[in-house]
């Protein structure tokens, strides 16, 4: 797989609008933890769970419902990401994934 070149992906996501996480964050102004974008990003990626989550940073907050844009590249066992809305980004980062 290491010899596999890089495939870069796009997929449209939508934010489920009725995740029981937004009753604590923040009620009455819900946004979307970046845990559960993240849970987002690894499942559209559809290796499974990462053995590491080598970086994540979120740039800007979404809204339950709000749709984004995923941009992934792939290459042996690391996958990075990067999440838009139009020319915003919004998050992005790098995952590994192999055996523990």
């Amino acid at each position: 797989m290491a010899n596999e070149p890089p495939t870069d992906i796009q997929v449209e996501l939508t934010v489920p609008l009725d995740h029981p996480c937004y009753t604590g964050h923040f009620p009455g102004n819900p946004v979307v933890p970046g845990v559960l974008l993240l849970e987002l990003v690894i499942h559209a990626l559809g290796r499974g769970a990462p053995q590491t989550v080598i970086s994540s940073k979120f740039h800007r907050v979404l809204k339950p419902g709000e749709s984004f844009a995923l941009f992934w590249n792939s290459s042996g066992d690391k996958s990075t990401f990067r999440c838009t809305r139009g020319a915003e980004l919004l998050a992005e980062g790098s995952l590994e994934f192999g055996a523990p």
